[in-house]
């Protein structure tokens, strides 16, 4: 009986699960675009004039952005794998890179820790899932997660206590604006809880991440705002000097604004990587 119900809630989960991305380009080397919380796929629509020429563009919305839908459940790694594992034989790729953006830089992480001998080159920009804020481990807590849940669901409430954490010096004004700007509306408060709570397992201890990418020698990149105050290079550099194989480039932009930014800098790094 344990058995027909497992495989039961397998094939729902099946059924209810699409991983949406769009395809350009005709390159002889495919590369992976990951976005950031609240983006779909089209965010990167600026670089593909200069990715084209030589790659393959796979863009993807993450699941519960975008055209990607999944049910309402933690995603763990396995899922995750056997989701990728789909497209890559799908597509019929061997090798590739990935470039992960803010939320995309989690996934970029665990997909590389997965296929660490088809990554060609990893680059981050400005990237989740490096380091764990504390309103990331209060709020996907098992305690707090219910207040989580309650404080999305009645947004005046959540502004108050934003404002009282303000006045206390608890946060910044920028994360407070940052908040009450990403909140705005009942589908961005919800793909938040989402987010936040059923993405918490594919988010790896970065020293697991860095022997992975040390040990198959992964060049990897990381781009970071000097003036973002979402993703602050000051919590993230001292997490990476284990990485043997990083590169770090600072550009003087705002967490939203890094994408753009990079637009130039990302094709330069992804050139020269492939070897005969």
């Amino acid at each position: 009986m344990k058995i027909f119900l497992f495989l039961a809630a397998y094939l729902m989960e099946l059924t209810n699960t699409s991983l949406f991305y769009r395809k350009s380009g005709n390159g002889p080397h495919p590369v992976i675009l990951l976005h950031g919380f609240g983006q779909e796929h089209t965010v990167f629509d600026s670089w593909l004039t200069a990715l084209e020429a030589n790659h393959t563009v796979y863009a993807f919305d993450h699941y519960y952005h975008g055209q990607s839908t999944r049910e309402d459940s933690p995603l763990s790694i396995a899922q995750w794998k056997h989701q990728f594992e789909d497209f890559l034989l799908r597509e019929d790729i061997t090798k590739f890179s990935i470039v992960g953006f803010s939320l995309g830089g989690r996934f970029a992480l665990v997909t590389t820790t997965l296929f660490p001998e088809r990554i060609n080159r990893l680059i981050l920009i400005a990237p989740d899932g490096i380091f764990r804020s504390i309103w990331f481990r209060v709020a996907t807590s098992a305690p707090g997660n219910p207040l989580f849940k309650y404080l999305m669901l009645h947004p005046d409430r959540f502004n108050t206590l934003l404002n009282v954490f303000k006045q206390l010096g608890i946060t910044s004004s920028a994360m407070v604006r940052f908040a009450q700007k990403e909140l705005q509306g009942k589908d961005n408060r919800k793909r938040v809880y989402r987010t936040w709570t059923y993405f918490k397992p594919i988010q790896l201890p970065i020293s697991t991440v860095a022997k992975v990418i040390n040990q198959h020698r992964i060049q990897t990149h990381l781009i970071l705002g000097t003036l973002d105050t979402i993703i602050p290079p000051d919590k993230i550099i001292p997490k990476t000097t284990k990485i043997r194989t990083l590169e770090t480039h600072k550009l003087p932009y705002k967490h939203h604004h890094m994408i753009e930014a990079s637009k130039t800098l990302v094709p330069s790094l992804l050139s020269g990587e492939f070897f005969d």
